[in-house]
């Protein structure tokens, strides 16, 4: 019998714990930089600081850096992606996805097998006994349980089946959405938005030696945003209401909590 890989397998071949480091600590390196770099005096963010108030008779006339924080907390994985090059960037987003699959695929492996064998909720027909184990309800929660949990495993699986192929340029597309909505969120034009990416590639000296501003917008605007809403929209998604009648409250909400963070965290890359 094959044997079939585990989480720990996984964890021994992709080691994503070491990615996860390193994007860390490329963070804390560059925190300050891409600060620097967004709130420059020529930046435009500056044009959407507010003066924040004091007291009803005084304001305070310096910015408020509010947008500046968020935006460069927003880019926690885009900066580690700027540091590298095309082909270590392509490969590192090879590298977890394939954990992050596989993970799924590990895991949706394992209920299968055990909702599939209906036979663990009878006793042994010598028992002499007429009841079933899946009569209990304790036991019976346990199934429904995992069937709900195997219909949040089946969608995740069918993400990864159905997403596009990796490029050099999908860290980018995948990890800048939420920067690049938060621009749009305190009405930012395009051109600006466009202005600012090509401020902060600049000072990082990314590789793309073809980031004009029609590419930035077609080939990185455009499609972090339509991940990042899709994502947006799937994240309020609920567990599918046929369990609600056979699953207590508290169940229902640990399952929508799972799916949650599946979606958000097992598809950061």
């Amino acid at each position: 019998m094959k044997k079939q890989i585990t989480i720990k397998d996984l964890k021994n071949i992709y080691n994503p714990e070491e990615i996860i480091s390193l994007i860390d600590e490329t963070f804390k390196q560059n925190r300050n930089k891409i600060f620097k770099i967004i709130n420059n005096p020529n930046s435009p963010v500056l044009n959407y600081y507010k003066p924040r108030q004091i007291s009803l008779l005084e304001k305070n006339s310096a910015p408020n850096n509010s947008v500046s924080y968020e935006l460069v907390d927003s880019m926690k994985d885009a900066i580690f992606f700027m540091t590298l090059d095309k082909k270590n960037r392509t490969n590192v987003t090879k590298r977890m996805r394939n954990y992050e699959y596989g993970y799924a695929k590990a895991v949706f492996s394992r209920i299968n097998h055990f909702l599939a064998d209906g036979d663990i909720l009878f006793l042994p027909s010598w028992s002499g006994s007429k009841n079933k184990l899946s009569n209990h309800k304790l036991i019976s929660g346990i199934y429904e349980f995992f069937k709900a949990f195997q219909s949040i495993i089946e969608i995740e699986i069918e993400y990864w089946e159905s997403i596009s192929r990796v490029g050099y340029l999908t860290g980018f597309q995948i990890s800048m959405g939420r920067f690049f909505m938060i621009l749009k969120n305190i009405g930012m034009p395009q051109k600006d938005q466009i202005s600012l990416v090509q401020s902060i590639f600049d000072g990082f000296n990314v590789d793309w030696s073809e980031r004009d501003r029609e590419n930035i917008r077609t080939s990185l605007q455009k499609p972090a945003i339509i991940n990042y809403e899709k994502q947006q929209t799937e994240l309020r998604q609920l567990v599918s209401q046929s369990f609600f009648e056979v699953l207590n409250p508290e169940i229902i909400i640990m399952l929508e909590e799972i799916s949650f963070a599946y979606k958000k965290y097992l598809r950061r890359f």
